[in-house]
């Protein structure tokens, strides 16, 4: 079926946009970008739950309604092929540059990319030659697909913060005397939670009154998700009781407290009643959004240098973990590429480094927030959009 051709710039969108995972924020703000300069957004996907102000309501009312046509042809006839010629598809990828089946023609269309792997399958590589341009959330994966395969036409954009919401503010100690250690990310492998329960748990034998603070929601648990078992025990149960069960096999009880799924727009407040954030990442196909709003907020990160990851370290603005040793496969001797294990000892000194000398820990907050204050969602996205327009 083809829809009507109308002069105004439009793009589709293939995933779904919303406030409660790092895909539906990137898409959410890439439409509000759009909406800024006379793009017209169209959504393939119904939305995800959104937690918007009155005025991005009503503006996501109208993106809704410009979207119907699409999202009724997809729930309605999904073998059928929709056909929009002046409308220039973003179609994303999976963490292995496998991009989205979407039965859409229009103008060559664009990719945008955070995979996890250094080894990519020959058809994922093969299909990415044909689109227009390949937007990357790391130099890393820039670095892959220009030197490794040879794909031209891929650029580099950092994603961003919501600059006026994730800044440094007052504290409302609603943990009281507790030294927070925050952590978070969905909770698997690749992110390094299990890293992160060890170091803490060697941290809390030292500081008694310390608080594990954990946002590991994980709604896409697989194969790949589990860990290795060198210093946890299996995975979870699925849910939040799941969750607290199995931290309580690791930590003392009141020594921890997981807040749930999140919206994002909600997760400033709880961040400033952070004293640090720990990220023992094994891998990040971007830069690791979580860290971002952490520094953007001003508190003081601790970043494994690997991967996306490498984006964000200096040392001049947080604390690196630089002992990164090689990664394999849980169960297999499959070694991944470019992936690195965080040393639990350094990250625990690192830990005692805020622990024992706050005013240089505020001090890399405040760099931090500063560095990302050059980072807003509006103008990354302006950067996104300007690729996509450049052809």
């Amino acid at each position: 079926m083809t829809i009507p051709q109308h002069q105004t710039i439009k793009m589709t969108l293939s995933w779904s946009v919303g406030h409660y995972h790092g895909w539906g924020v990137y898409g959410l703000n890439l439409v509000l970008a759009m909406l800024r300069r006379n793009i017209s957004p169209r959504l393939l996907q119904k939305p995800g739950a959104m937690d918007l102000d009155p005025l991005q309501a009503r503006l996501m009312i109208e993106v809704l309604e410009n979207s119907t046509d699409y999202l009724r042809a997809r729930l309605l006839h999904p073998e059928r092929i929709i056909r929009a010629p002046d409308t220039i598809p973003l179609i994303h990828s999976d963490g292995r540059l496998v991009f989205d089946e979407v039965k859409f023609e229009g103008k060559p269309p664009v990719g945008i990319t955070f995979f996890e792997t250094a080894n990519l399958e020959s058809p994922a590589v093969e299909r990415a030659k044909k689109f227009s341009s390949i937007i990357c959330g790391s130099r890393w994966n820039e670095t892959i697909l220009k030197k490794k395969y040879q794909l031209g036409n891929v650029h580099y954009v950092m994603q961003g913060v919501e600059t006026t919401q994730f800044f440094p503010s007052g504290r409302r100690y609603l943990l009281k005397d507790r030294f927070v250690v925050f952590s978070g990310g969905k909770l698997e492998f690749r992110k390094g939670q299990d890293i992160v329960l060890e170091t803490f748990r060697r941290f809390h034998q030292r500081h008694p009154e310390a608080l594990l603070l954990t946002a590991w929601s994980n709604r896409w648990v697989d194969a790949g998700s589990r860990f290795s078992g060198l210093w946890v025990d299996d995975f979870p149960e699925e849910g939040e009781e799941g969750l607290r069960h199995w931290m309580t096999r690791h930590l003392p009880q009141n020594s921890f407290l997981d807040v749930g799924q999140v919206a994002n727009p909600r997760m400033p407040d709880i961040l400033r009643e952070v004293d640090v954030a720990l990220f023992t990442n094994r891998c990040e196909g971007g830069t690791n959004l979580v860290a971002m709003e952490c520094m953007a907020t001003g508190i003081p990160v601790i970043l494994s240098a690997n991967t996306g990851h490498l984006d964000l370290v200096d040392d001049r603005h947080c604390l690196v973990l630089g002992q990164q040793q090689p990664v394999t496969l849980p169960g297999t001797e499959t070694l991944l590429e470019d992936w690195g294990e965080s040393s639990v000892e350094e990250a625990l000194e690192a830990l005692e480094r805020v622990y024992r000398h706050p005013g240089e820990a505020s001090r890399l907050g405040q760099e931090g927030h500063r560095f990302m204050a050059n980072h807003p969602w509006s103008r990354q996205c302006d950067l996104v959009l300007d690729r996509i327009l450049a052809g």
